[in-house]
């Protein structure tokens, strides 16, 4: 063979390697930034489970759930329409941990199909890549199980880590849905309406057992307005039908703090001021990302400001905190008040909501959870597409008095 020759092979056998190695890479990732849940809280900071990144084991780029001991773990990416699939990809990582997985795929997030059962090495990194491009399979959904751990990995033996997941398949979608409020209750359902940390039970023992006065101070913005503090709010909302369900469970004085009409989120001098009106409040609920999400506000940004307050509380107050998350926006053209959403989306602050409560140990309502797992439909539960019914309201109630029984 001459030199000529030589150099030729040498060169196709680079582009093949090169060509084999971008492959997947230059395919369409169809879970690319799209929402997902996962059935238990995350490590805060660890969210780049559909980033497009795959080669990272730091977060964000990184995905990873907390060190609770409950097994099976689950996460459940919503492809936003029905495509057909041709292959999956879940890239483990050198944190550890994550040992066995199932894959399963769902065109409605209730029936699940299995796609894969497959086993991660420890300490090292060996994706599951799994093509069935003559077979492609229709899926909107897609599940992720992850059964048990290797343990001894970063953060806890508990803590289960994935670099990223990516699906690939036909890019033009078989069907889509406009109904954003039915996509985000599909992915609720999975999810437990309630977190509660390990002060919760002190707080239940302690103060609650004992039949003493209870004070609850509430901070937020109009999601937390009670009927009393509004004059264009006539019915009760979930703050008033709480605290009526807490006095009927015991001898017990409540007092509410309302400040949605007067400190904003971002505003830590007028927020430190009034937690000096709150020194004797045992409970205190905090209830914010409404008004973020119709202005607009940037998910860090939010976060930023929540993390603040939550901190601040933590250091001027002795109490037991709960996190409320915001109500999605039910964007139905048959309900009233469509105009005012238009567009708006609260299902990312309720997430940052939901990743500063990680952060901090509070108790947290997951609102968009509660809502899914009642028997009752949108119509029953808005009273517009921005605001709770009664029944929605009750429902949110009934949740936070679950917390604390």
């Amino acid at each position: 063979m001459s030199p000529r020759s030589h150099k030729l092979v040498v060169l196709t056998g680079v582009v093949a390697v090169i060509s084999a190695g971008i492959s997947v890479a230059a395919e369409h990732n169809l879970a690319a930034g799209k929402p997902y849940l996962c059935t238990t809280q995350l490590r805060p900071g660890w969210t780049g489970l559909v980033d497009g990144q795959n080669d990272s084991d730091q977060p964000p780029a990184c995905f990873a759930t907390d060190n609770s001991p409950q097994f099976p773990k689950e996460v459940i990416i919503d492809l936003g329409g029905v495509y057909q699939l041709t292959k999956i990809a879940v890239y483990n990582s050198l944190n550890g941990n994550t040992r066995h997985i199932t894959v399963w795929i769902s065109l409605d997030a209730k029936d699940f199909a299995q796609l894969r059962d497959y086993y991660f090495p420890p300490n090292r990194i060996q994706p599951l890549i799994h093509s069935f491009s003559s077979h492609p399979r229709p899926a909107r959904y897609i599940k992720i199980t992850m059964h048990d751990t290797w343990a001894g990995g970063e953060g806890g033996d508990n803590c289960l880590y994935l670099r990223e997941v990516e699906v690939y398949g036909d890019q033009n979608p078989e069907s889509t849905t406009t109904d954003t409020w039915e996509s985000m209750m599909a992915l609720s359902r999975w999810q437990p309406p309630l977190v509660r940390p390990h002060c919760v039970d002190l707080f239940r023992r302690y103060c609650l057992e004992q039949q003493t006065d209870i004070v609850v101070g509430v901070l937020g913005d109009r999601f937390a307005v009670s009927a009393g503090s509004s004059s264009d709010v006539h019915e009760p909302t979930w703050v008033d039908l709480f605290i009526e369900r807490l006095k009927q469970r015991g001898a017990y004085q409540t007092v509410r703090v309302l400040t949605d009409n007067g400190v904003k989120l971002g505003n830590l001098p007028a927020l430190r001021e009034t937690l000096n009106d709150l020194q004797s409040v045992d409970l205190l609920i905090i209830a914010y990302g409404t008004e973020a999400s119709l202005s607009d506000t940037p998910t860090l940004e939010f976060r930023r400001q929540l993390q603040q307050l939550v901190e601040l509380v933590q250091e001027e107050l002795t109490v037991l905190t709960i996190v409320v998350t915001p109500a999605p926006f039910a964007h139905r053209p048959e309900l009233a008040g469509l105009a005012r959403v238009q567009g708006k989306d609260s299902w990312r602050l309720a997430r940052a909501a939901e990743q500063v409560a990680a952060l901090t140990d509070c108790a947290v309502v997951r609102t968009a959870s509660v809502l899914a797992h009642s028997e009752h439909g949108v119509a029953d539960l808005y009273q517009d597409n921005l605001s709770l019914s009664e029944m929605g309201h009750l429902a949110l109630a009934r949740a936070l008095e679950n917390l604390l029984w």
